[in-house]
């Protein structure tokens, strides 16, 4: 049986040149630790090194039951009619 991974929801600031980038992301709950620096994987497969965790949430998730928010946005656009709209301007 293949071991479970557990996700906490963090708030992830990289610093930039002209102030600092933030994002909120579920990440593994080993590197879920304040103050870590962490590198976040790229759609490409490539690592974008230097994300500071500024804040930990409480909840934790299993891999299998974290929201799919793709998804989750494909289903609201179905629903909404707004993906027959966007097929129209296409």
């Amino acid at each position: 049986m293949a071991k479970v991974v557990f996700y906490r929801q963090c708030q992830l600031v990289k610093p930039i040149p002209t102030g600092e980038m933030r994002q909120v992301a579920w990440i593994p709950d080993k590197f879920a630790t304040a103050g870590k620096e962490i590198r976040l994987r790229e759609p490409d497969k490539s690592w974008n090194a230097g994300w500071i965790v500024a804040h930990v949430g409480r909840t934790k998730l299993a891999e299998a039951d974290l929201p799919d928010f793709h998804q989750d946005s494909k289903a609201h656009l179905r629903a909404s009619g707004d993906a027959e709209t966007a097929a129209k301007r296409d």
